[in-house]
């Protein structure tokens, strides 16, 4: 029986060792364009969050000079209104008629006394 078995394993086809996958050579050149093109897009976006903060900053520079002539404009009118106020006193006829009598002397002319003269129409 010993020998039956020896010759079964002899006669039994040998298992083949599985082959080993041949290792994968990783192409460099793929792996730094990747890096590079990361670089690039880090770049890409620095250059455009750089953009917008100088437009921001500028945005803010319009709104504080808009803010300053806004408050320059409001001080102009009620400094408008203040003159207007002194002339419109300035210029009223009771006014004028009191430092009339007291600067120069002068009266009211008295209705009787006054007489008009027709100097008729031109072309008449």
């Amino acid at each position: 029986m010993a020998a039956w078995d020896v010759a079964a394993e002899l006669l039994a086809p040998t298992p083949r060792p599985k082959p080993k996958p041949a290792p994968r050579k990783r192409p460099r050149p793929a792996a730094r364009r990747r890096v590079t093109g990361g670089v690039l897009w880090i770049v890409v976006v620095a250059v455009l969050l750089t953009g917008i903060v100088a437009l921001n900053v500028a945005v803010l520079r319009l709104n504080v000079e808009l803010d300053r002539l806004s408050r320059e404009r409001a001080n102009l009118r009620a400094e408008n209104a203040v003159l207007q106020s002194q002339l419109s006193s300035a210029a009223s006829s009771q006014r004028i008629e009191q430092l009339a009598a007291k600067r120069l002397g002068l009266r009211p002319a008295d209705p009787d006394s006054t007489a008009y003269v027709d100097l008729g129409r031109p072309g008449r």
